[in-house]
């Protein structure tokens, strides 16, 4: 997934190994595992947990906003989906714009389907990767923790070219890169949270 790649080339020490790259953020050894679209990669993420040992993890990446107002570029904590220690915990600092329950989906909502969530109570967020995430960390009896960055707005939904569609108009090209240069600047600031995150968890 391209959306990790700012945070890896924040690692020093870089070094791929077994399906996974290793490296080092400050005192932190850090592993970085791509999971896929929808939590794809099960299979190798549970693998990687038990070789590595790992204290936490933190699953991270973009959502969707459902909350009315969140912004492209929050940082945003899905309670329901981290463990609710670190939860409670992490929900006392100031590293979130917002707190609250991530919607799971299984695929990429509109505008109407994040509409109908939000009339639904505190959702704030819906991606398709963290309650999978969840319920793996619970198997492997490990500490996790949800936290995404908002690509899309409540009112906004993501360029048909991004979702395997094809161009019908002009305007869908114009749509796909304007929503692309947003997200290359989103992806530099997702890996800016995520090394401040790191030294909040890890102490």
């Amino acid at each position: 997934m391209q959306e990790g790649l700012s945070f890896e080339r924040k690692l020093a020490r870089r070094a791929a190994r077994h399906g996974w790259t290793m490296g080092q953020l400050g005192a932190h050894e850090i592993a970085v595992f791509w999971l896929g679209l929808g939590a794809q990669e099960k299979d190798g993420f549970k693998r990687a947990v038990r070789e590595l040992s790992s204290e936490f993890v933190i699953n991270s990446g973009f959502a969707g906003a459902v909350r009315t107002l969140l912004e492209p570029g929050d940082f945003v904590l899905a309670e329901n989906f981290s463990s609710p220690e670190l939860a409670n915990w992490l929900g006392k600092k100031r590293i979130f714009t917002a707190k609250g329950s991530f919607a799971p989906v299984n695929e990429v909502a509109d505008s109407a389907a994040k509409a109908w969530l939000n009339s639904k109570g505190n959702i704030i967020a819906l991606d398709m990767e963290s309650a999978q995430v969840a319920a793996l960390c619970s198997d492997l009896v490990v500490s996790y923790v949800s936290a995404k960055m908002i690509s899309d707005r409540y009112d906004e939904q993501i360029p048909d070219i991004f979702l395997g569609k094809k161009i019908r108009k002009m305007k869908d090209i114009s749509d796909a890169i304007w929503f692309a240069t947003r997200m290359l600047v989103l992806r530099q600031k997702l890996a800016d949270r995520l090394v401040e995150l790191i030294s909040v968890v890890g102490g």
